[in-house]
């Protein structure tokens, strides 16, 4: 095979995959619309975050991340693949808007999940970072389908998630009820533990 074939191959495994992730993700959107996710339990929250978090170590590769999961343990009611999938696309999205070498700071207390990340962008507009296929960035790699999907799987379950700007951060807030006051943990991110 020549260089110029191997290109080709190269170019049209990598479209391929792009367009699998983007069937992957209306499929999941559909299905959510559809009420498919009907085996909803007690899950607890966090052990479900200390159990995702390791497995994004390769996908953080460069950039330091904080937990702080103040609580030892939150039960909530939830399907247990959407909750893991909520999850994932609230820490990818914190790594493909982050900066070289740039921080993610998650949390989970009074019945919140905050993922929130440096990045060189300046404040987004929140009417349109849920809706499906926007990007604030051609820059970015992405369908465009995660935030629509985070905010499929909250309002299925009943929650909410904002966004907000704040000290030069990105900061997503995920409420899974009881509380609506958002906590202002990122003043002094040495509260932090690196992971």
């Amino acid at each position: 095979m020549t260089k110029e074939q191997a290109e080709i191959v190269q170019t049209l495994y990598e479209v391929t995959n792009r367009l699998s992730r983007l069937n992957r993700n209306l499929l999941l959107l559909t299905r959510i619309d559809n009420h498919q996710y009907n085996q909803v339990e007690q899950i607890d929250a966090v052990q479900t975050l200390r159990d995702i978090l390791p497995l994004m170590n390769k996908l953080t590769e460069g950039i330091t991340v904080y937990t702080d999961l103040e609580d030892s343990s939150m039960f909530i009611q939830a399907n247990q693949s959407l909750l893991e999938s909520l999850i994932n696309n609230l820490i990818v999205n914190a790594v493909r808007h982050n900066i070289k070498d740039g921080n993610i700071f998650i949390s989970i207390k009074e019945r919140q999940l905050i993922i929130a990340n440096t990045s060189a962008e300046g404040e987004l507009q929140e009417k349109l970072l849920f809706t499906r296929f926007y990007r604030p960035s051609e820059k970015i790699k992405g369908n465009g389908l995660g935030l629509a999907i985070a905010k499929a799987i909250c309002e299925y379950h009943g929650w909410s998630i904002h966004y907000t700007y704040r000290n030069n951060m990105h900061r997503f807030t995920v409420f899974f009820g009881a509380s609506n006051q958002t906590s202002n943990i990122f003043k002094k991110p040495n509260i932090f533990v690196s992971t």
